[in-house]
């Protein structure tokens, strides 16, 4: 069953925060999980609702959210202790990836008119 990008980003989210809580028993560790869940949903509705632009707004702010969120904890975490790469760094880097590229990827199913369904 081929899923739309924001749903691909969403699981990508949530193994992210799952693996992240398993890896450091940090309940914050759960927060790309979070983010995860709310693109999931807006996924599924942008599948089945007839007017699925708003939705597709909403999971791009969601995206724009994820992206500023890790580069302010990047900023925080490395004005307190400097480049030290840990657990908090890998995953806001890898957050602020997956957020980015879904953003690049909406960017141009927006320009281009279709949706990219992934296998």
């Amino acid at each position: 069953m081929p899923v739309n990008s924001t749903v691909a980003a969403a699981i990508l989210l949530i193994v992210l925060g799952i693996g992240g809580v398993f890896a450091t028993a940090a309940i914050t560790s759960a927060i790309p999980a979070l983010f995860g869940l709310v693109l999931l949903g807006l996924g599924i509705a942008i599948e089945r609702s007839s007017n699925s632009r708003r939705f597709e707004w909403l999971a791009a702010l969601v995206g724009l959210l994820g992206v500023l969120a890790p580069i302010g904890n990047l900023v925080r975490i490395i004005g307190q202790t400097g480049l030290i790469i840990n657990a908090a760094v890998f995953a806001n880097v890898v957050m602020l990836g997956i957020c980015g590229l879904y953003l690049l990827v909406w960017l141009w199913e927006q320009w281009s008119g279709e949706r990219i369904k992934i296998r």
